[in-house]
């Protein structure tokens, strides 16, 4: 099943790192069937592969969805299983959170690797 960049906003809670700048416009797409605990588990690998700072992680609100769908330029996503259940990682552009390329493939080859 392919995914428009705006099922990935609309149709999962979209996780992201507020603390780390490299991972700017980059988002753990997460649905309830994966649901929050397995979306932890996922971060913690990621912050113990140096790829998430050790904040809290943050969800984008319901009421800024539209303005994602408006404003962000989509990448691309890649998707992973955790527990037999999918989940994407998916890269946005944005003029005052710009996403960066080689985090991006970091990310990638991480969820490659580990999902």
């Amino acid at each position: 099943m392919s995914l428009s960049s705006i099922d990935l906003i609309n149709n999962f809670e979209m996780y992201f790192d507020g603390s780390d700048m490299t991972n700017a416009s980059l988002y753990l797409c997460i649905d309830s069937s994966v649901g929050d605990s397995a979306a932890q588990t996922i971060i913690e690998s990621m912050r113990a592969s140096g790829l998430w700072s050790a904040d809290t992680a943050k969800t984008v609100p319901a009421e800024h969805k539209l303005m994602y769908v408006e404003q962000m330029k989509f990448i691309g996503y890649v998707s992973g299983t955790i527990d037999g259940k999918e989940f994407y990682a998916s890269a946005y552009d944005h003029e005052k959170f710009p996403y960066n390329a080689g985090r991006w493939e970091e990310w990638k080859r991480f969820i490659a690797a580990n999902y």
